[in-house]
């Protein structure tokens, strides 16, 4: 698929993002919003993250890092606000980072976009009481993957040289990872961005192989214990359950939540993310809890 494909494919998919949100509207008196804080300072809208919180949350509140979905080539952080408000209510103070998007940008980009914003909320953690002591990380599909990179890429210091990205002097205590997309090069829906993924400066380097087979990053890092979660009726389900497979031969501790096909509801792909409310979704965030205490 062309640029001007994806960009139209774009278009489709953030407009149903957009209906659906616009019958979620919920009170918010409860919670305290810190709203589009420039991680960078370019005017750019993926350079940009708020912040979630209950009112007077207690400053040793545990941290909640959330990046979002979308294929690597649609949305920014607003496409989780009913995800990350329910994370909120549960105690902790989240934080919810946009990043570039394919084809504007790459893969390589986006991975050095949230690790510069993982870099600012540590220089700037006295100013909005991020306890990094106690700090988790989720995301979604895309933001899934986005995620296992950070993790990966900031517990080791030789992949911050094969990638030339900085790390951040704190650690996740875990993660939890929702309908990862762990492939780049699909053979599925998803298969239209495969070939933008990377660009000429990424070819030849020590990290391309990574951005074309992101499984290898398990074995060249130390990676927190992960809570993965996906469903029959999940269109990428095979990733998820790829990952559980390679995580289990690395002997990395983490739990699989796999739901069956629902009888009530369709539990699609990212049905916690996008529809909170489920009962299903309300099961997902209290077994993720429960995983993230015992860290």
């Amino acid at each position: 698929m062309s640029k001007f494909g994806v960009l139209a494919w774009r278009k489709i998919f953030e407009s149903g993002d957009a209906k659906r949100l616009a019958k979620q509207q919920q009170n918010l008196d409860d919670l305290n919003l810190i709203l589009d804080i420039p991680y960078l300072d370019d005017d750019e809208q993926g350079h940009l993250l708020d912040i979630y919180e209950l009112h007077d949350l207690p400053e040793d509140a545990p941290v909640l890092i959330d990046i979002h979905g979308g294929g690597l080539f649609a949305s920014y952080k607003e496409v989780n606000v009913n995800f990350n408000y329910e994370w909120a209510r549960r105690g902790y103070r989240v934080v919810s980072i946009s990043y570039r998007r394919i084809p504007e940008t790459t893969l390589w980009h986006q991975i050095d976009d949230c690790m510069a914003a993982i870099r600012f909320l540590e220089a700037h953690q006295e100013d909005y009481h991020l306890n990094l002591n106690q700090c988790f990380i989720t995301g979604d599909s895309a933001g899934a993957l986005l995620s296992l990179f950070v993790m990966s890429i900031n517990a080791s210091q030789g992949l911050q040289e094969e990638f030339g990205i900085q790390g951040a002097g704190f650690s996740f205590r875990a993660g939890a990872l929702i309908s990862i997309m762990l492939d780049t090069q699909r053979y599925d829906l998803l298969r239209a961005i495969s070939d933008m993924v990377t660009g000429r400066r990424d070819y030849g380097t020590r990290y391309e192989k990574y951005l074309l087979d992101p499984a290898q990053l398990v074995a060249k890092t130390a990676l927190p214990p992960l809570f993965l979660v996906t469903s029959d009726e999940d269109m990428i389900q095979k990733d998820s359950l790829k990952l559980d497979r390679i995580l289990s031969a690395d002997k990395v501790p983490h739990k699989l939540l796999n739901f069956p096909k629902g009888t009530e509801r369709k539990l699609t792909h990212v049905f916690a993310v996008s529809f909170p409310m489920y009962p299903e979704s309300k099961e997902v965030f209290s077994k993720i809890s429960a995983f993230f205490r015992t860290r």
